[in-house]
């Protein structure tokens, strides 16, 4: 396996487990919401059921990890603390907006870390590494 594909089943890992967490909520199994609600429903879940199955990182997938987040923190606000923080610096682009500066800083020192290790040939486990540099500051 990779170093980058390491790095990208990390973030598809959590994809997989925010979709887990928040389709077994009530508000996605409700069949009293209205066709509207349900249809809206049913696109974030395909959502994120398209992105946890990519097989590599693209455009598309960007694309669709920033409509996700951007649905996830305006329109199901009561799930925006169980979306990992990861996805967001994962994504990118429009993702990078909800966070601070300082977090931005925190996840530019852990890619850092992760290229000087693949740099070096290094197996870089990013878990354990962004668990290390939290500790650290």
């Amino acid at each position: 396996m990779s170093h980058y594909t390491h790095y990208f089943e990390y973030h598809l890992d959590l994809l997989r487990t925010f979709k887990t967490t928040i389709g077994a909520n009530p508000i996605f199994t409700d069949h009293d919401n209205t066709y509207e609600q349900q249809q809206d429903h049913q696109k974030l879940l395909e959502t994120l059921e398209q992105l946890g199955q990519m097989q590599q990182h693209s455009e598309s997938l960007n694309q669709d990890g920033q409509w996700m987040v951007n649905r996830i923190i305006t329109a199901y606000p009561q799930f925006t603390h169980l979306l990992p923080r990861d996805l967001l610096w994962f994504f990118g682009g429009d993702c990078l907006h909800f966070m601070p500066d300082e977090e931005i800083a925190f996840y530019q020192a852990l890619d850092e870390l992760r290229f000087s290790a693949e740099a070096r040939g290094q197996i870089f486990n990013y878990a354990q590494a962004k668990k290390q540099l939290q500790q650290m500051q």
